[in-house]
This record gives C-alpha cells, structure tokens and sequence, in this order.
C-alpha cells in the first residue's frame, strides 16, 4: 500500500506515468508512421491534454476530454459502440482548438481522428443535425441565399425594428453595426495585384473587412480587389463531417487561385487561412493579416491617430496554422497612441470552432463565459479577432449579456480606421 505522504503519492503517479510513456515507446518502435499518426490505439492515456480541452473545462466530463474522444471512436470503429446519440455529441462537441495536439507526447494527429470520426458516422447523426448542417453550407455558399440573407440583416438593422428583432429573428445576435469604423481612400499610385479571398460566413458577416482591406493596401499603395466566383474554402463542410463536400469546394477555391491573375490571394478569415494552408502546394497565398503586417512593418514613416479606448485582442486557436504573428500584431497595435491594450488571460478556444456555434450554442457560450467577464471587468470598448467563427461567438455573447457599448472588429477593420495618411 502507498500510504497516505502526498510526496510519495506525487512520486507514484509520475512512476506511472513515465511507464505509460515507455510501453508506448517499445510500443509503436517498429509501427509504420501512417498507423501512428491515424490509430487511436496511439493514446497512451496519460492524461496531459486534458487541462488544455475547453469542454473538459467547462464540463469535467471525461468523454469530453481528448482521451475520452478518442475511446469513443475507438470504441464505435471496433463495433464495442453503437453510434447513438450520446456517443456521436461528444464527438460533435469537440471545438477542433488542438489545443490537445500541442502538448501530446504521442503526437497523435486529433483534427484526423475527429474529422473522420464525424464523417464516417454523419449518417447516424441526429436528422436535425444533418438538417442544420446541410443548410448553413447552403445558405452561405449559395448566391442567391447570401444576397437575402445580407438585405435581411441590413433590413432588421434599421432602427425601427431594432427594437425588437433579436426576441424574433435569433439569428440577428449574431450581428452587430461598424459603420463607424468603414474610411474611405483616396485613388493613389498601384505597385501590385492582390486577390482577396473573402470566406463564405465573412462575406456576409464581415463584408466591411474587405472594403478595409483594399482601403488599407490603397494607403500603402497596393492594388487589390475581392475574388467574387469562389463559394468556400471547404472547411465548413469538412469539419463537420462532409469531408467529400468540403474537399470539392476545396479543390475549386484551390483551382480559382492558381488561375495566376493575382500575384498573391490573401483570405481575412484565420479559419480559412487554416485549412487552405493545409492544401495550397505551390499557390501563394497569405493569410490577409498577416500579409498587411508585413506590409506595414516594411513602413519607417507609420502613423497613426490617437485613440482613447481600451481594446482586447483575442488570439483565435487558428493563429499559428494561420502563420499569423500575434506579437507582430501587438507591436503594431502598440505605436497607436492612448491605446490600452489587453489580451484575454487564458489561452483556451473561445468555443466557436467547428460549428459549436451551430450544434452546440450552450457550450459555446460557457467556454467563452470567463472572457466575457474579463471583458466586463476591464471595460473592454473594442474586442480584435481575425476569425468569423470567434467574432460570431463574442457577438452573439456580448449581444446576450447586453454589453451594448462593446465592439467586435477585425484587426485590418481597426488599424484601417486608425492609420493616417
């Protein structure tokens, strides 16, 4: 018997743990690297994602950790599962963060697994998760569609019916208005072509940040314009479990792109960004943030206006896969005078990520629950993301809570509005 010494208690579980980390060494030695990477088996159990899972977090609740995911896939791959409705909303609730992937010691490929799982067994979903899946891939990739979804937003927005429209139409906490923050430019000299790729979601729910991104590269002399016959990057479809009809709007994005029109694409969306990245060879292209960092940082002459707020920039999950520098961004945010500048202080997904948004509104709105205090408590006038799905989910919270003052913008929106020339 160990004995009741926390010391000794402490010493115990490392020896375990450290075994754990051995066996599969001696393991997975002489494994193919496809099998590793794709196998559940390649868990080894031990536990060290589970304080990085947001809806562990929130919930506790082993099957929805990372390791509880994964012993449910495995469990419904080898036939020791039914795929019934409990087993499939873990795996439905996962937010795809990775924030598991980055501190596995077994490297397991998560975003491979969860893909799969859901697509695999997208058949044996409920009929209205099917239902809200099939049409927001709908309503935001068809033309028509997004042409009244826009008018109805713009409609229901008039003050008028303000009043009342979020009791009613649930969809409109999820919008807020920026007028103030759209500038016009003057015409000036070009030195390059650039295309912008929009998103399906952003160009609705973010149309002005492409009119800021073209106003922002006219400032600096760059010429660009809005590529206007792509419907999707695909990972809308993909990450919720139609893999086959994410990889068609995929390959389609991908084909429009290589077109060589443009001597660069540049997408404002991070989650976008994300999974062209995973896909795009030899294309160039750049997610737009970090594209008009560079672009900026290559000025010696920046100026900018002074600007009394307090403003937190979140940093969405998608940052790094985006190839986005979060600290390049703060140090330019920084040569803004007056500007108080906060960032959230805890790094776990703000919960919008793979539709929760959609299928799991109640979890996305606990996960982002301590941020929005933070907000609260800091008296936040402006929150800064480079994502739709997060800017949705900070939205629809803020529109909630009623925290009429606050201000969810994008980063090329904010600096656009700020730059003087």
């Amino acid at each position: 018997m160990v004995g009741g010494n926390p010391y000794i208690l402490v010493f115990y579980d490392i020896i375990i743990y450290m075994s754990n980390i051995l066996w599969y060494l001696f393991k997975m030695k002489n494994i193919e690297p496809s099998y590793k990477i794709l196998n559940p088996d390649n868990c080894v159990m031990c536990g060290m994602c589970l304080n990085h899972c947001p809806t562990y977090m929130i919930s506790n609740n082993e099957a929805e950790s990372p390791r509880g995911r994964i012993s449910i896939i495995y469990g419904l791959n080898n036939a020791m599962l039914e795929p019934s409705k409990s087993a499939l909303e873990h795996i439905n609730s996962c937010t795809l963060c990775l924030a598991c992937e980055s501190v596995c010691p077994a490297k397991v490929d998560f975003y491979q697994l969860i893909t799969a799982a859901r697509d695999k067994y997208f058949k044996n979903q409920k009929i209205i998760f099917r239902i809200k899946s099939k049409l927001i891939s709908l309503f935001l990739t068809n033309n028509i569609f997004k042409k009244i979804i826009t008018f109805s937003i713009s409609l229901l927005n008039q003050k008028f019916l303000k009043k009342f429209n979020k009791s009613i139409f649930k969809f409109m906490n999820y919008t807020q208005i920026q007028n103030s923050y759209i500038t016009k430019t003057n015409k000036l000299d070009v030195q390059s072509s650039i295309g912008i790729f929009t998103g399906c979601a952003s160009d609705i729910f973010e149309k002005n940040v492409a009119t800021s991104c073209i106003s922002l590269l006219k400032k600096n002399n760059i010429s660009s314009e809005i590529i206007n016959n792509i419907k999707c990057c695909g990972s809308l479809d993909y990450n919720s479990g139609r893999i086959k009809k994410g990889m068609l709007f995929n390959k389609a994005a991908l084909k429009e792109f290589s077109n060589k029109k443009y001597k660069k694409i540049i997408g404002y969306a991070s989650g976008c960004s994300t999974f062209i990245n995973k896909n795009k060879e030899d294309i160039d292209y750049q997610d737009a943030t970090s594209f008009i960092l560079d672009t900026l940082n290559k000025k010696e002459d920046l100026n900018f206006k002074k600007t009394n707020k307090n403003i937190c920039v979140h940093k969405p999950c998608t940052t790094k896969s985006a190839e986005i520098d979060f600290l390049g961004l703060l140090n330019i945010l920084k040569l803004i005078p007056n500007l108080k500048i906060y960032t959230f202080d805890d790094d776990y997904c703000c919960g919008a990520g793979a539709q929760n948004i959609l299928h799991n509104h109640e979890n996305s709105k606990n996960i982002v629950k301590s941020k929005i205090d933070f907000i609260n408590l800091n008296k936040i006038d402006l929150v800064l993301t480079f994502n739709i799905g997060c800017s949705l989910n900070f939205i629809n919270s803020i529109n909630l809570n009623e925290i009429n003052k606050v201000q969810v913008i994008h980063p090329i929106t904010f600096l656009n509005a700020r730059i003087a020339i």
